[in-house]
């Protein structure tokens, strides 16, 4: 009984293993990614039906906290480019001054409609009274941007961006390192947006490396008929 030889030739060999090392490794890191999505999300819906508690230097990401301050109204910051079913509009961040401290949070009091005209910005006047907010803490990304011009000069101020590490360039003030997503129950709050802890779930994730898992095997299995059949011929 007579065997082909397994005889691929060099310049395939090369191309076969830089590829399927590539691919077997995106799909590892899929993996990772979304396992690490899946912990992020375990947390978060563990922390929202948590009951608030004072917020602190301890505090972190996610969670459940009750800060006490006072609004300034006069520094506030709508963030551009937020659809909400279907329908454009902003952010709105307003500064809390934490009670008792120098430090200001900002705080997320939801969504309004951009309006008829982008050149008319919508009311979002408040008075500087002392209030009680809960809510979830976060610290969005920068993500994607278009333009190095991400806030404009005026105050309300425009921002193409929810990123603290921008925004906190627009403000003499110092910033708490989060931003404070108010509960729909605050008296000053507008349209309220269902947090969302992650862009991409950890499925999608898993998804993607069995893509990559299967071009890898798709690849491998190509590898060994390329061999055979070329040493056929």
């Amino acid at each position: 009984m007579k065997f082909n030889k397994f005889n691929p030739g060099k310049k395939i060999t090369i191309f076969f293993i830089f590829f399927a090392i590539t691919f077997f490794l995106l799909g590892l890191w899929q993996v990772e990614r979304g396992h690490e999505k899946s912990k992020i999300i375990v947390e978060f819906n563990n922390n929202i039906k948590k009951s608030p508690v004072s917020f602190s230097e301890a505090s972190s990401k996610w969670d459940r906290v009750s800060i006490k301050g006072l609004w300034k109204g006069s520094k506030q910051i709508l963030v551009d480019n937020v659809i909400n079913s279907g329908v454009a509009g902003y952010k709105v961040l307003t500064p809390l001054q934490i009670n008792e401290s120098e430090v200001f949070i900002l705080v997320d009091r939801g969504w309004v409609s951009q309006g008829k005209s982008r050149n008319i910005l919508p009311n979002i006047d408040i008075k500087d009274e002392y209030v009680e907010v809960n809510g979830i803490l976060e610290n969005p990304e920068l993500g994607f941007v278009l333009s190095e011009d991400l806030v404009t000069a005026n105050w309300p101020k425009v921002s193409q961006t929810k990123n603290l590490e921008v925004l906190s360039k627009e403000f003499d003030e110092q910033l708490a390192p989060y931003i404070l997503v108010a509960d729909p129950t605050l008296k000053n709050s507008l349209a309220y947006m269902k947090v969302i802890p992650t862009n991409m779930t950890a499925e999608k994730h898993f998804g993607y490396a069995i893509q990559w898992f299967t071009m890898f095997v798709a690849l491998c299995l190509m590898y060994f008929w390329l061999g055979f059949k070329k040493n056929e011929e």
